[in-house]
């Protein structure tokens, strides 16, 4: 599909980024582009936060046929027994969170996928790549449609095998 990407960017901005599955070939051409640089590497899960990270995640796991693993946004899990929770970061919108992982959902030396549809201030891909170590778990490569990095940001990320569809300008602050 020819320039799909500038569609992708045109739903996000007429629509909302939410209804890109709706879009049924933008969203397959978009799954596909965010496995394609990882088909040559040893990745033994999938791994995506909720809210939107989950439009993606399940399906790329399901595609590559590897276990999914979700991080929720912290307070979702009742049983305190069975949860890791990151530090306190301030995310893109400004707010104060938390992420959780289920104790047992990463075994140590696992290599780990990172889908999200978004890195705007690199905070919320930080806290997880070290709940993610916290477990002696790996990530092998992290893939986004949308960045919105700084420069120093996406250097952190290159060496975790940072990929991206979109580049969007860094918002005036």
């Amino acid at each position: 599909m020819k320039n799909y990407l500038l569609k992708v960017k045109k739903i996000m901005k007429e629509e909302s980024d939410y209804l890109i599955p709706n879009h049924k070939e933008v969203y397959s051409k978009l799954i596909t582009d965010l496995i394609k640089p990882f088909k040559k590497i040893k990745i033994d899960k999938v791994l995506a936060t909720d809210m939107k990270g989950l439009l993606y995640g399940p399906i790329i796991a399901n595609k590559l046929k590897l276990p999914f693993v979700t991080i929720f946004k912290g307070g979702k899990i009742k049983d305190r027994k069975k949860v890791l929770e990151s530090n306190k970061i301030i995310d893109y919108s400004g707010k104060e969170k938390y992420f959780e992982l289920l104790k047992n959902s990463i075994k140590p030396k696992e290599n780990i996928l990172l889908i999200d549809d978004w890195f705007e201030s690199g905070n919320t891909g930080k806290a997880i790549i070290k709940l993610i170590q916290s477990v002696k778990g790996r990530i092998v490569g992290i893939s986004v449609i949308f960045n919105q990095l700084t420069k120093e940001n996406e250097n952190f990320f290159n060496k975790y095998n940072y990929h991206y569809l979109i580049k969007l300008e860094q918002k005036k602050r």
